[in-house]
């Protein structure tokens, strides 16, 4: 904890597994998330983008968009969700 009155500088979570793929990540937070923008990095996950009591309805969303269940990822994190994505495209 800083002592008072000093200027502590804010640190981000690291983005380097979210922004792998940025037109995916782009696609994904309009068709998904329904933003036009938002600040993601490797820590954030679906529960940061509702208020809802699961991630049902936007793993839903996902697999009819994309084809790839993330129904087992509890965390909802956006890095692992869009890996499996992103392998799905590969295959």
């Amino acid at each position: 904890m800083p002592r008072p009155g000093t200027k502590v500088p804010v640190e981000f979570a690291s983005s380097n597994r979210i922004s792998a793929d940025p037109e995916l990540r782009d696609d994904f937070i309009q068709r998904i998330l329904g933003l036009d923008w938002a600040f993601v990095s490797d820590e954030s996950t679906l529960w940061d983008f509702h208020t809802e009591n699961s991630n049902e309805a936007l793993n839903a969303k996902i697999k009819a968009t994309y084809g790839v269940d993330v129904s087992d990822l509890e965390s909802g994190n956006l890095a692992d969700i869009l890996d499996q994505i992103a392998a799905k495209r590969k295959s």
